[in-house]
């Protein structure tokens, strides 16, 4: 094994770290993102609930408009 292959093994391994070293918070935003998108879908499906549906599960109406006013980032269940 020469100089140039040492340096070409190197070479490959510091980019197989750099990637590891990148894949968890990669992961997080792709999550992340994905929560945002089952909220919102979440709060429009709340929206187009029936008042007698609503009233089944507990809510009102102004409680749907208040969930659905929310930004698509305010997670409920991160507080």
């Amino acid at each position: 094994m020469d100089r140039q292959d040492i340096e070409r093994r190197r070479a490959r391994h510091g980019v197989r770290d750099a990637l590891r070293r990148l894949r968890q918070p990669v992961w997080a935003v792709v999550t992340q993102v994905q929560r945002w998108r089952k909220l919102n879908r979440d709060r429009t499906e709340l929206a187009r609930l029936s008042d007698d549906c609503l009233r089944d599960i507990g809510l009102s109406r102004a409680d749907v408009r208040r969930e659905s006013a929310r930004p698509f980032w305010n997670d409920p269940l991160k507080r």
